[in-house]
């Protein structure tokens, strides 16, 4: 097991919010919190990814320059690397 990952560390269910002013919780959602979103809304998936503390700082103060959001920059990333055959 590599040694930055303790025995049991990944036996529990955690949201890990990053206080970057998205509606994120650090309190998992219940199935009543997370019930069919309203018409037209899509439903999106919770993510978690470990990133370099540096690379997450300079994103976060992009973000917050483009008045945009974590999940939105997320979001745009991915299809950025989708399209980048």
């Amino acid at each position: 097991m590599p040694k930055d990952q303790p025995e049991g560390a990944f036996d529990s269910t955690v949201s890990h919010a990053v206080p970057d002013g998205d509606s994120d919780s650090r309190i998992p959602q219940t199935p009543a919190e997370s019930a069919t979103p309203a018409a037209g809304a899509a439903k999106h998936l919770q993510f978690s990814a470990r990133v370099d503390p540096e690379l997450l700082r300079q994103v976060k103060i992009e973000v917050a320059t483009r008045g945009t959001t974590m999940q939105a920059a997320t979001a745009e990333a991915f299809r950025l690397w989708l399209s980048s055959k």
